[in-house]
């Protein structure tokens, strides 16, 4: 990739970020909204009345943190997509620009990828106001290194499914992606639980390895909280990756068909 593609896709990224920032306060509610309450709901109040046990808070940390990363890249990627596709075809100035069409489709991911990371960023406060009294996390540097790269293969994930789900879905449908696409992810993305505590339904646990929230959450809980009682990190990181490439080149296939037509 040459200095003059490289300052292209910067623009490209500059742009879509300043029109997403004139919006921010839409941005922020859309994005601190669902873990806000998850948080408030799961890590706060049915610890505190009796109907979960105080560790839980602990446990599902990590999984809102990566419930959080994935779902506002999707929506960061996959919404503009869609609406610059189908309704305001500002895509079609984009390539009119002098580098190829993937340069296009990764400029997007780009955008998505920082959102996601943004959507992270929030849920700490909220944890930490919350559960922090509940929370029992210690890192070293080898973990905190080991964080920092599912943390990007993540947000990588996330841009790659939101590319995939942009050139799916129309405007119209948006509304319908929360309730028929992204809950399903979410509740069976273990959030709430953990993959190996699954054991006792075999079918279910063998299911939710279809779900890419799994691989990142079971990896954030092996680092963040203990490996004991979470998926081997090898694994998780290779269900990561297998699912980045695996949605990352159908969904840039499905891009560039559409930019073509």
């Amino acid at each position: 990739m040459n200095k003059s593609t490289i300052n292209i896709m910067h623009a490209m990224v500059k742009r879509d970020l300043l029109v997403q920032l004139r919006g921010w306060k839409e941005f922020f509610f859309r994005v601190a909204m669902l873990p806000f309450i998850l948080i408030l709901t799961y890590g706060y109040v049915l610890p505190r009345i009796g109907l979960l046990p105080e560790s839980f808070p602990n446990s599902m940390f990590p999984g809102v943190l990566g419930m959080s990363l994935l779902v506002t890249g999707i929506h960061g990627t996959a919404v503009p997509l869609s609406m610059d596709f189908h309704n305001s075809r500002e895509i079609e100035d984009k390539l009119q620009a002098p580098v190829s069409i993937r340069v296009v489709a990764f400029s997007k991911m780009i955008v998505g990828m920082i959102e996601s990371w943004i959507g992270a960023l929030l849920v700490l406060p909220f944890s930490l106001l919350f559960m922090g009294s509940n929370l029992d996390i210690s890192m070293n540097f080898n973990q905190i290194l080991w964080l920092i790269l599912i943390l990007f293969l993540s947000s990588v994930t996330s841009a790659a499914l939101g590319l995939l789900v942009g050139t799916i879905v129309k405007p119209s449908q948006i509304a319908a992606m929360f309730p028929g696409f992204l809950m399903p992810l979410i509740f069976t993305g273990a959030v709430f639980f953990t993959w190996e505590s699954l054991s006792v339904i075999p079918l279910y646990k063998i299911l939710v390895l279809l779900n890419p929230l799994v691989y990142i959450n079971e990896a954030l809980r092996y680092i963040m909280i203990s490996p004991n009682h979470a998926m081997s990190l090898i694994l998780s990181i290779i269900g990561i990756v297998v699912f980045t490439v695996l949605m990352g080149i159908i969904g840039m296939r499905r891009f560039e068909k559409m930019a073509i037509n």
